[in-house]
């Protein structure tokens, strides 16, 4: 399987927590004497009291929480008990920190060499505000285990960033600097698992990694390699000699061979000879999908397109999608963007193709007893929130999925193949 998400910790893997951490706990200690003269507290004082309380709280205490006790316990024996200044302190603690984040250096030309369609997203225990941070905008998701209520090495916090990410776990790339609990968890849920290095720690004797890196611009050498390994076993190697002269044939892949995700009419098919062999037996409906907060299932949703032979996908909202989980079909199939319902809808109505909106919503009628236009738009909502009021109130017709589980609704990615099957059985010949 093709690596189509990499998931990182944040401490320490993407940005320098321990420098950041010991500087705050230094100013702590600073404004503590400010406040306390002639004290002989320390930071080694502080940072013990912080080792301690984890064993003295219940499994899953927040971090925040955990922070805060240590404070207390440091002030109190140092001057006698001060709740206003425990929560002084600790203020001063986090405010310090949050200023103070700075990725690696390695992280930012890595994620400019990441390939563009890989999802990214960060597994966490910590609790650092992530938004104010310099690369937050190049985040795809954000599993925190305080919001969430599960903590690394729990294989569930990996399961769900492989679910949020739209792929199978062993999909997935986890890199963190804690093999107890970011290997032996990404693991355990089936993910690859890399360990880098940070601050010269030597590599730990039950070390269970599937790979070791020194600096993240490492990892997508690693995953091209990867990826590259996977597919070596798929498709066919070069064409035996003499080579056909058809000009629909790519001397590269006639000489290299051909492991793309094409069936075996298309092998060693130029790419711009197959979109237009598609385009000669395109059927004539179109499939569109509302994307306001970067839905994840979008590339499922084309790989369907393109596999029961639609006219075109339409984006509608943010342009950016998850074209990992396309798996590279969205070269074949015709993909075009609408940055609003108003201007799909308007591109709809000059084309005179009905928009049937497709939603499991009072009143809508059952696909299965509904007669689809030969003719049409099929249209799906954002994957949690269907369609949006704006498109509900202007689509032709809703038809809905039947279903009889306890679920609200079923993923995005697979009502979208019902529905397009549903039209298949109904026109194709």
């Amino acid at each position: 399987m093709p690596i189509r998400a990499v998931t990182f910790d944040a401490d320490d893997t993407l940005w320098d927590f321990t420098t950041v951490a010991t500087a705050a706990t230094g100013r702590v200690v600073e404004r503590f004497h400010e406040v306390r003269p002639g004290t002989k507290a320390t930071p080694e004082a502080l940072i013990a009291a912080r080792k301690a309380i984890p064993a003295e709280v219940p499994p899953g205490t927040p971090f925040p929480v955990i922070r805060r006790l240590a404070i207390a316990r440091f002030v109190a024996d140092h001057g006698g008990e001060d709740e206003d200044l425990a929560d002084e302190l600790t203020d001063l603690f986090f405010a310090y920190r949050d200023q103070s984040v700075r990725t690696f250096p390695d992280v930012v030309p890595m994620l400019d060499s990441l390939p563009p369609d890989l999802t990214v997203g960060v597994v966490t225990s910590g609790n650092t505000r992530w938004r104010t941070t310099t690369i937050a905008d190049r985040l795809d998701f954000w599993l925190a285990a305080d919001q969430i209520g599960i903590r690394k090495p729990d294989r569930r916090i990996f399961e769900m960033a492989a679910a949020a990410a739209g792929c199978r776990s062993r999909e997935l790339v986890h890199v963190g600097d804690e093999p107890a609990s970011d290997l032996v968890g990404a693991k355990a849920a089936g993910a690859r698992a890399v360990w880098i290095r940070r601050h010269g720690r030597t590599d730990p004797p039950d070390l269970d990694a599937d790979a070791v890196i020194e600096s993240l611009t490492e990892l997508p050498g690693l995953i091209e390699r990867w990826d590259r390994e996977e597919s070596e076993g798929i498709g066919v190697g070069p064409h035996p000699e003499p080579w056909p002269d058809d000009p629909h044939y790519d001397p590269a892949l006639l000489r290299e061979g051909d492991r793309r995700n094409v069936v075996d009419e298309y092998r060693y098919w130029k790419r711009e000879a197959i979109v237009a062999h598609l385009d000669e037996r395109r059927h004539p409906f179109h499939v569109a999908v509302e994307n306001w907060r970067h839905d994840l299932n979008i590339g499922a949703v084309v790989r369907n397109a393109n596999a029961f032979g639609a006219a075109a996908v339409h984006i509608v909202g943010r342009r950016r999608w998850n074209r990992r989980g396309a798996m590279v079909t969205d070269r074949y199939q015709h993909v075009h963007h609408h940055p609003t319902i108003a201007e799909f809808l308007e591109w709809a109505r000059r084309s005179d193709l009905p928009v049937i909106g497709v939603d499991n919503l009072p009143g809508s009628t059952p696909i299965e007893n509904s007669k689809l236009p030969e003719r049409c738009v099929l249209l799906f909502g954002q994957e949690t929130t269907g369609l949006s009021p704006e498109a509900r109130s202007a689509v032709a017709d809703i038809v809905s999925i039947t279903q009889f589980g306890s679920t609200r609704s079923i993923n995005a990615g697979v009502a979208s193949g019902i529905a397009m099957h549903t039209w298949i059985t109904q026109h194709a010949t």
